[in-house]
């Protein structure tokens, strides 16, 4: 009788050809260190306090007072002793409902006991929330890639690339934002549109769409590829924006403090320049590029008729091109890419060339965080953090941490990073395509490259030490005398 040989997979923790221990392992070493080193902890304390805030109102019975009742409380600096009204709730009331859900439990242990430190549990709470939540999401993509495109071997290796993604750490563990529900929400609302349930597809859509607006810059795209017909689009958009015109106009109606907000941002921020930033010069007034190429993407995903078996890959192109706009031509902040990623990930692993894809989206990745280092590298992303916590008899926290803010004069006050995020944003869309068009003999080309592309995984995951190396360089060079 012949020995069969062992599969790949029995072969040792540096092969097989689906992502193992080691793999996980390695992660975890990085996702530690920014878990306990970094975190941006204003936000999600302010979010999560404001949650609280919202039970308090729904329990006395007042839960349309609960935009004024935060107001009131931030003009009375009671806000970590903030005297100041930017510190009200903001947010689509749907947000704080869901992180209202999951503060309970601490609130009701607030009441029950006395919790000295409720503002560092709820801020501890709502990080486990983005993290979970991070990891559901690379379940869920590998449950989409597995339904769209096949292949056991490649939705794994596509769900570890997802969440071992340095702009995870990035965006989820070290400034705490809450973009990933958005996430969550976008991959199970694809599900239905490849199952061709749209109107339940675009009822998931407009949940997500109330955590922030972006959902709709691939809505749009991803309806008009399907539906050609202007009354059914007509109603999908419509139910698509339905539950944040809802609940936007029910706040403004019965929330007076909600119209007071809005006013005080608006006078603070407008966000539509953001979004009008880049611009070219027309006939009588200025074009904006952002809003030009949306329009664009639209109309050639309204003209064009996809084969069913092509729907998977077009649509992420698309997806991802709406996207790609966002980040070339609005003034992003850094938390958003997040939303970019799944899309990414899905058009790499369906390519042929599968680590040509991997070493572009390893480039944007590296460009992202030299342009954001630089700008959001400060000193409050440490102060409250667990290590800070236990070292601060032995250290000083420097007044600037960002060291390689010192290189950026030299390298164009950050416009060759730019230069190199976008251009590589840019490759990989065009690169993507070409190999959607080739006729090259897909089989097995991650089994054959294993080694290499975990090795090319490593790397990408090591790429977060450009944020984290230099703020704990500075720390633990500054001891206390």
């Amino acid at each position: 009788m012949v020995m069969q040989g062992k599969p790949l997979t029995q072969k040792g923790i540096w092969s097989g050809d689906v992502p193992n221990i080691m793999d996980f392992f390695v992660l975890l070493i990085f996702a530690s260190i920014s878990f306990v080193c970094f975190d941006q902890a204003f936000d999600m304390r302010l979010s999560m306090l404001h949650a609280s805030d919202f039970l308090d109102c729904i329990f006395r019975g007042v839960p349309f007072s609960f935009y004024q009742h935060v107001l009131d409380k931030a003009s009375s600096g009671l806000y970590f002793g903030l005297d100041e009204t930017n510190t009200a709730a903001s947010y689509n009331i749907v947000i704080y409902l869901i992180l209202a859900i999951w503060v309970s439990p601490l609130y009701i242990l607030k009441h029950v006991t006395f919790l000295s430190n409720y503002e560092d549990l709820v801020n501890l709470w709502g990080r486990i929330l983005g993290i979970g939540l991070s990891v559901y999401s690379s379940v869920i993509l590998r449950r989409l890639f597995k339904k769209i495109f096949s292949g056991q071997s490649k939705s794994r290796w596509a769900g570890y690339f997802f969440i071992s993604s340095p702009l995870i750490l990035y965006c989820v563990i070290i400034t705490d934002q809450f973009d990933i529900i958005s996430v969550i929400l976008t991959l199970l609302a694809l599900f239905l549109y490849f199952d061709k349930k749209y109107y339940s597809f675009s009822l998931i859509m407009s949940i997500a769409i109330c955590f922030k607006l972006f959902p709709l810059l691939i809505f749009v795209p991803l309806i008009l590829l399907v539906e050609k017909n202007i009354l059914k689009l007509l109603q999908y958009v419509g139910i698509a924006v339905s539950v944040f015109a809802f609940t936007t106009i029910s706040s403004s109606c019965f929330d007076v403090g909600f119209n007071k907000v809005q006013g005080l941002l608006q006078d603070r921020h407008d966000f539509k320049d953001l979004f009008l930033m880049a611009q070219i010069p027309g006939g009588i007034k200025n074009i904006s590029l952002f809003l030009f190429c949306i329009i664009i993407i639209c109309s050639i995903a309204y003209f064009t008729r996809v084969k069913e078996g092509d729907l998977p890959v077009i649509s992420c192109l698309f997806c991802a091109a709406s996207y790609a706009s966002l980040f070339i031509f609005v003034n992003w902040h850094p938390q958003w890419f997040v939303i970019l990623l799944p899309f990414l990930t899905l058009i790499i692993f369906q390519m042929k060339n599968i680590k040509i894809g991997i070493l572009l989206e390893t480039m944007i990745s590296a460009g992202f965080l030299l342009v954001g280092v630089p700008v959001y590298l400060i000193k409050q992303h440490m102060t409250n953090t667990i290590m800070v916590t236990f070292t601060k008899s032995h250290f000083r926290l420097p007044d600037m941490l960002y060291f390689p803010a010192q290189i950026y004069p030299p390298l164009g006050q950050g416009v060759l990073p730019m230069t190199i995020f976008v251009g590589f944003l840019i490759s990989f869309l065009v690169i993507a395509w070409f190999d959607f068009h080739s006729k090259e003999d897909p089989s097995n080309i991650l089994e054959k490259d294993i080694r290499m592309v975990r090795i090319l995984l490593y790397f990408r995951t090591a790429l977060i030490l450009i944020y984290i190396v230099p703020p704990l360089a500075a720390y633990f060079s500054t001891p206390l005398v």
